[in-house]
């Protein structure tokens, strides 16, 4: 919409986002007990009541999206159709010019023709909720973001993340491939030995747990690929391992290619 429309984008870092949500009414989302911190002073029969949404509960995303509805709504926004993350104020509201916010967890993202109606904006936001202003986008979600405004077009690359990973399971020095598996690549768990080698699955889990973020993102050629090697990540073998490092080499090439594009040089 940004893109389309020849808006500012700008973006705000809530703090600690779940800590800042409104509790859920009490029931099977806002009824919390946790066990005392290891060494606390207490009873063995001691549990702690949550007072507030905490990171690593289930219904802290719900109170927080809720907590977000309410200040939207007391600020004049609605909901962009059924996307109820994306709220829109159109011009001559509280606002001069039409703003659309989209939240995810913390990251906010705020588009608006005015630079000025996007400043009173983010103050009264930032006032409500603790948080940094980012300013102008230039990364999302772990992603370079390259808005070209002439052309009204936005790109996300993950040349730095793609880099980080390869060097990271030593395959920076290797040759790209041209395709995610070797043509006729068949796993099997019958290539799964009965007691998988604990070194082998940590790096196996950590290069298709990789491979989904850039699966994700950006990355939709490594999608058949990463679906056939997610399948073995509790017990796998050389075989499996070795497909694996051709996915993850394939990266190269998707590095190699967002860099020149990013150079202009194709």
């Amino acid at each position: 919409m940004a893109a389309g429309m020849d808006l500012e984008l700008h973006s705000c870092d809530l703090t600690q986002a779940f800590i800042q949500a409104d509790k859920l009414d009490e029931g099977i989302n806002g009824h919390i007990f946790i066990n005392p911190q290891q060494g606390a002073d207490e009873d063995s029969e001691t549990v702690y009541k949550v007072l507030l949404p905490l990171y690593s509960i289930p219904s802290s995303a719900r109170a927080l999206h809720l907590t977000l509805s309410k200040w939207f709504k007391e600020q004049g926004f609605v909901t962009a159709g059924f996307e109820d993350s994306v709220w829109v104020q159109e011009a001559g509201g509280q606002y001069l010019h039409c703003i659309i916010v989209s939240t995810h967890i913390n990251d906010t993202l705020m588009a608006c023709e005015s630079t000025e109606t996007m400043a009173v904006f983010k103050k009264a936001f930032l006032t409500r909720f603790e948080g940094t202003d980012k300013g102008e986008v230039t990364t999302y979600l772990g992603c370079e973001l390259i808005s070209d405004r002439v052309a009204r077009t936005i790109v996300f690359r993950q040349a730095v993340y793609a880099k980080k990973i390869l060097q990271l399971y030593s395959a920076w020095d290797k040759n790209p491939v041209k395709t995610p598996l070797q043509p006729g690549t068949r796993l099997s768990k019958e290539d799964s030995p009965e007691i998988a080698d604990p070194v082998l699955h940590h790096s196996y889990h950590g290069i298709t747990g990789h491979l989904s973020f850039l699966v994700t993102m950006t990355r939709c050629n490594l999608a058949f690929s990463y679906a056939k090697l997610s399948k073995f990540v509790q017990l796998l073998g050389e075989v499996h391992l070795a497909a694996a490092n051709t996915s993850e080499v394939l990266s190269r090439r998707a590095w190699f290619t967002a860099t020149q594009e990013r150079r202009g040089e194709t």
